[in-house]
């Protein structure tokens, strides 16, 4: 059954219309603004299965990876990337007569695995890092270019698009020299490899397997065992939904809008309800209107110059998306089907974070819904 809810005045939707501009921007809607693209699998996702197909069990995938992604041999120091040997081996994929004495330390590189990741946006490889401190290390050499950049322990999970994979472009290069042996490989490079990104780009997500949030299962009410369980599935889930924007709006972004749609869909696909106590407390803002700090919202604004008053308007404006988020799960049960997901989605993503908090942001949100899926039944 399709809900039906009332017209919204224009006034409604707004939370508080004499926002700061510093403010109004963060609430700016990025997903209208972008193009639609294909939600078809990349091609580049056979790389991987066959990865995953061949990697026995006495293989470190690790030392895989460091194959894949030459930053990974190198240790986290500040401006490293200015050295010649970093700009050799991971811009220049230069690994001849190359000395590794500065390999990367790890705690425990053996128990890091991978595995395929099939969601509603696709296939996608997915590296999990039992250990938090590597879970740092390794974020802070495929992100941050190996400097000591601040990871906060509430971040455990980060989808990467577009990082070059180094054992991709030496195999494009090893075919194309086969059939091609007196031709000019660098010349081949600039004009039919380097514009075509999916042939040597990854997608790819990496997760740790601590506590959600930084949320002990305590907080919860849960066992150790079955909140680390959860955490994983919520974690995994939620990258999916970061992943599923990425392909169908066209963008990703550290932003809370998108923040609350994949925690909304991690959630849901775990325990198969929304839980809007669970999402306070991830958010920090379970004792609302004290949020507390070191809590996963303060890191969606640490690039913005939000005032105090800014924050505690936003604060406002996430407590009441939340509630208005529950109010609406509520009216359309548990999920029913893949293309209910990408509706509910969909839905969100319509609707700006503003709306979302409005006095009938619940109805705005049904509304968006139901034209979601009448545009598919089209």
């Amino acid at each position: 059954m399709i809900n039906q809810s009332t017209p919204l005045k224009k006034e409604e939707r707004l939370i508080n219309p004499a926002l700061s501009e510093e403010l109004k921007n963060y609430l700016i809607n990025n997903f209208k603004s972008k193009k639609t693209i294909s939600l078809e699998n990349e091609t580049s996702i056979k790389y991987w299965e066959d990865f995953a197909g061949k990697s026995a069990a006495d293989e470190l995938i690790f030392d895989e990876l460091k194959k894949c992604y030459p930053q990974l041999n190198f240790p986290i120091e500040p401006e490293i990337e200015k050295k010649e040997e970093y700009k050799n081996l991971v811009l220049r994929g230069k690994t001849e007569n190359v000395n590794l004495s500065f390999l990367l330390k790890l705690n425990d590189c053996k128990n890091i695995t991978l595995r395929i990741g099939e969601s509603i946006a696709g296939k996608i490889p997915i590296i999990i890092v039992p250990d938090k401190e590597d879970f740092i290390t390794i974020l802070q050499c495929l992100l941050y270019k190996n400097n000591p950049r601040h990871i906060p322990n509430s971040m455990g999970a980060v989808l990467i698009n577009g990082i070059n994979n180094w054992q991709k472009i030496t195999g494009l290069k090893n075919d194309w020299m086969a059939a091609n042996i007196a031709g000019n490989w660098s010349q081949e490079f600039y004009i039919n490899v380097l514009p075509n990104y999916s042939l040597y780009q990854d997608q790819l997500i990496v997760i740790s397997t601590k506590p959600y949030s930084n949320v002990l299962a305590k907080q919860l009410g849960l066992s150790e065992s079955l909140w680390l369980s959860y955490s994983i599935s919520i974690r995994i889930e939620h990258e999916f939904a970061h992943l599923y924007t990425l392909k169908k709006f066209g963008t990703a972004s550290n932003n809370l809008h998108d923040e609350l749609i994949a925690d909304y869909i991690g959630i849901v696909k775990t325990i198969g309800k929304y839980n809007k106590s669970w999402m306070l407390l991830f958010m920090g803002l379970e004792n609302y209107p004290d949020y507390r700090q070191g809590a996963r919202l303060e890191n969606y604004i640490s690039d913005n110059k939000l005032s105090k008053e800014d924050f505690k308007q936003l604060i406002k404006i996430i407590k009441m998306a939340i509630e208005n988020i529950s109010i609406f799960h509520e009216s359309q049960g548990n999920l029913k089907s893949d293309i209910d997901q990408m509706c509910r989605i969909d839905a969100l993503c319509e609707t700006s974070l503003e709306e979302l908090s409005s006095v009938n942001g619940a109805s705005l949100i049904i509304d968006n819904y139901n034209k979601m899926l009448e545009n598919r039944a089209m």
